[in-house]
């Protein structure tokens, strides 16, 4: 095994066949494209697959870099042992050369290890590491490195250049017609300042209360003039209208259909504010002004790769921390006054018109 943190990189020879796997979440995904891509650009006739999952697997959708997308459903069409044990053989007849195990995960090196790659590149953590040929043993300390670049430090071990920091994902232009006309249904006007607010998160202690999202809707909505688009998932319907019956003003409530609804829908938007989850990242992707709400999460791994985007948050004594052994309720999340949010939102708007 080569064990590298070198940013010279060993060209493998005779690499027709790659497979990339990323089987969590949209967040994780998006930030593995600027690696993907240079993959591509170290090995431009091989065919690069992606292995995802039902929730991230349409993030790919329109990627250049990309040919293929297999899908892995643990919850589904895959959650027998034996189903999962067919469509790992299913990806050893593949005949992969080299397979990038860019999620770290005991699983992923599994995986990496019975697909039968001549290569095999992955962190040097979790179990199963000693099957992989080419490992990268470093370790980050929160605060320190995003996650992109994580993703290009570990492919580079196999690929020289820099890359590039930017996300890959692109709409098509049928989607981004749909959103508009979605939105003319909606009785949004074509000069509408149009503020997104997506209030969710996977998980509780990354959401910014409901009575503080509607506060902040009010005061942009007067500040601006603004229309605002309360956007949710399957299971938080409840959520947004709570937001929406604790505001002064109105609000459109919607829930898209699908990822690419969802991210059609905020590339019509003016601003974006969200919480530290996969609607942030999908924002950021396209470009789209955002205000990003981060509590316990590391911010610098994890923030918005997008330069109109601005993280807001508290500074608490008690970060880096374990989040979910919280001791205190989650304050720095909880407690993130509006006057902070709305501050940054006017600021990331005026850097925006400049």
């Amino acid at each position: 095994m080569q064990n590298r943190n070198s940013t010279d990189g060993e060209i493998l020879p005779n690499i027709d066949k790659i497979l990339i796997i990323r089987t969590d979440g949209i967040g994780d995904l998006l930030n593995s494209t600027p690696a993907i891509a240079l993959l591509r650009q170290n090995y431009p006739s091989a065919e690069i697959t992606v292995l995802a999952r039902p929730l991230n697997a349409d993030v790919l959708i329109g990627n250049p870099d990309v040919d293929k997308v297999l899908v892995l459903d643990r919850q589904g069409e895959h959650r027998q042992v034996t189903a999962q044990l067919k469509f790992y053989q299913s990806l050893r007849n593949e005949q992969f050369h080299l397979v990038v195990a860019m999620q770290t995960a005991t699983l992923s090196h599994l995986i990496a290890f019975l697909s039968g790659a001549s290569y095999r590149l992955g962190r040097y953590q979790k179990r199963f590491r000693s099957t992989l040929t080419h490992a990268w043993k470093g370790k980050y300390r929160k605060g320190e490195t995003h996650e992109v670049d994580r993703n290009l430090a570990l492919v580079k071990l196999v690929c020289k250049g820099e890359g590039t920091r930017k996300l890959v994902f692109n709409l098509l232009p049928d989607e981004t017609m749909h959103a508009e006309s979605e939105l003319v249904s909606l009785e949004v006007g074509s000069d509408a300042f149009l503020i997104g607010i997506h209030p969710g998160g996977s998980s509780f202690d990354k959401r910014w209360p409901e009575k503080q999202y509607a506060e902040l809707a009010d005061k942009l909505v007067r500040q601006y003039n603004a229309t605002t688009l309360l956007l949710h998932g399957p299971n938080e319907k409840k959520l947004a209208y709570n937001i929406q019956k604790s505001m002064h003003s109105n609000a459109i409530i919607y829930a898209p259909k699908s990822i690419r609804e969802l991210a059609a829908l905020l590339s019509c938007c003016n601003m974006v504010v969200c919480n530290d989850s996969g609607p942030m990242h999908l924002a950021a992707a396209l470009e789209v002004p955002t205000v990003a709400i981060f509590g316990p999460t590391d911010h610098v791994a994890w923030r918005p790769m997008n330069e109109n985007a601005s993280v807001v948050r508290m500074d608490m004594p008690c970060w880096p921390c374990s989040a979910h052994k919280c001791k205190i309720g989650w304050e720095c999340t909880k407690k993130l006054p509006v006057e902070m949010v709305l501050n940054t939102a006017m600021t990331t708007l005026d850097m925006r018109r400049k």
